[in-house]
C-alpha cells in the first residue's frame, strides 16, 4: 500500500505540464501523474506518485518547487466549519511526521535545533466564506498543537503550503528551496530575463544530443546557454545579443565554468555563422511589450526566421517562445522549409505565451 509520503506536488509555470511530464520519464524510478491543477492562472501544480528518492525530484530542471503532499481534502463544505474540519484532520495526520522527518534528514539545519521552527503560506482561489489569513492561522494552530515535534511558529523554518480551491485543499511540505527556481549561477539579470525553468524547458524541446552545436541568437543574460550546458554533452554552444550590456551580463553568468561557450554582440538578422552549422536553437523572441513593439516584431520576426533557416542544418530543431503569436505565425508562413513540429501554450510573467518548436526539413 502506498503511503502519503510517496506523493509529491511539483510547482511549474502554467502550461508546462507536458514538458515536465517528458522530464519525469528520465527519472530513475517511474513517476505517475495523479492530477494536474492551475492556481489562479499563475502556478501549475502537478501531483505525482514517486517511489524513488526525493533527491531525484530536486534534480528536475523544468520544475520550480517540490513539496511532499501531506494532506488532500476534497470534501470541504462551503462554510466556516471547513476550518474546524481542516484543523481536526491535521491534528491526526500521520503523514506530517514522516514528511518532516524526511525533510530534516535531507536538511538537518532546516527548522533549527531544539524547537522546530515552521511557517505556513496559504493561497485561495474562488469564493470562500473565510479569508486567506483565516485559513493560514487554522493550519498554523493545528501544526503548533501537534505532539510529534516541539513546533514553534517563526518567520523562517520548514514550510507548509496550503492551497484551497472551493471544496478542495492541498497541503504540502516544501522540500526544495529558492535555488531550485532561481539557480545559483544566475548572478546578473536583465529586463525580461527568462526564468531558468522556462529556459530548461526550451532546451529540452530541442532534444539535446552530444554532437549539438547549440545557438541562442538573442541570449540575454545567458540562461538558455547555461541550461544547455547543464543538459548534457555537446560540441559547442554559441550565443549573442544586440545589447552589449546583455552580452556582458551573459559572460559574467557563464564565467569559466561552462566551456566551450561563445557569446558575441550581434544582430540576429545577420549572424556571423556558417550556413548549416547549427543543430539546435532556442530563442526567447521579443514579446513586443517590455522590449520591441508589435509593429517592430512584424519586421523583425521574418528576418530572424530567414537567418535561422540559413544557419540551421537539415533536421535541426528550434524552440521559439513569444506572446506575439500572430507575428511568429506570419513569419513562419513566409519561411519555406521551416515546419511546426509542436506548440505549447504557457503562461510566462502572467502573460499568455506560446512555445513553438520548428524543424528545418
Amino acid at each position: 500500500m502506498r503511503t502519503p509520503v510517496d506523493l509529491y506536488i511539483l510547482h511549474a509555470l502554467p502550461g508546462f505540464d507536458a514538458i515536465v511530464a517528458e522530464e519525469l520519464k528520465r527519472l530513475p524510478e517511474k513517476a505517475v501523474i495523479q492530477d494536474q491543477l492551475v492556481h489562479a492562472g499563475r502556478n501549475g501544480m502537478i501531483i505525482i506518485a514517486y517511489p524513488g528518492d526525493v533527491e531525484d525530484l530536486l534534480e528536475l530542471r523544468t520544475v520550480d518547487d517540490v513539496f511532499i503532499l501531506v494532506a488532500q481534502y476534497n470534501d470541504l463544505p462551503p462554510k466556516y466549519s471547513a476550518l474546524k474540519m481542516i484543523k481536526e484532520r491535521l491534528l491526526q495526520n500521520t503523514a506530517i511526521t514522516a514528511a518532516t522527518a524526511k525533510v530534516r534528514a535531507l536538511y538537518p539545519k532546516r527548522g533549527g535545533e531544539g524547537k522546530l521552527r515552521y511557517r505556513v503560506i496559504s493561497r485561495q482561489q474562488g469564493l470562500m466564506p473565510y479569508r486567506r489569513v483565516d485559513l493560514q492561522e487554522t493550519v498554523q494552530k493545528a501544526i503548533g498543537q501537534r505532539e510529534d515535534f516541539r513546533w514553534h511558529i517563526a518567520e523562517q523554518g520548514v514550510e507548509f503550503w496550503v492551497t484551497q480551491s472551493e471544496e478542495t485543499a492541498l497541503i504540502g511540505l516544501r522540500v526544495s528551496d529558492e535555488t531550485m527556481r532561481h539557480r545559483t549561477y544566475k548572478i546578473n539579470h536583465i529586463e525580461a530575463s527568462l526564468r531558468p525553468t522556462a529556459a530548461a524547458a526550451l532546451v529540452m524541446l530541442t532534444k539535446p544530443k552530444p554532437h549539438d552545436v547549440f545557438l541562442d541568437p538573442m541570449c540575454g543574460a545567458g540562461t538558455t546557454l547555461i541550461e544547455r550546458a547543464l543538459a548534457g554533452r555537446y560540441t559547442e554552444i554559441v550565443g549573442g545579443d544586440l545589447s552589449a550590456a546583455a552580452v556582458e551580463q551573459a559572460q559574467a553568468n557563464i564565467g569559466n565554468k561552462y566551456k566551450p561557450i561563445r557569446v558575441e554582440e550581434w544582430d540576429a538578422r545577420a549572424l556571423p555563422l556558417d550556413e548549416g552549422s547549427i543543430t539546435a536553437v532556442t530563442c526567447n523572441l521579443p514579446f513586443g511589450v517590455q522590449i520591441s513593439t508589435p509593429e517592430e516584431n512584424r519586421r523583425l520576426y521574418p528576418a530572424v526566421m530567414k537567418e535561422l533557416k540559413r544557419v540551421m542544418t537539415l533536421g535541426a530543431r528550434a524552440a521559439l517562445m513569444t506572446s506575439d503569436t500572430r507575428a511568429l505565425t506570419r513569419a513562419l508562413e513566409r519561411t519555406s522549409g521551416m515546419y511546426v513540429d509542436t506548440a505549447h501554450t504557457v503562461v510566462v510573467l502572467g502573460r499568455r505565451t506560446q512555445i513553438v518548436v520548428v524543424q528545418k526539413r
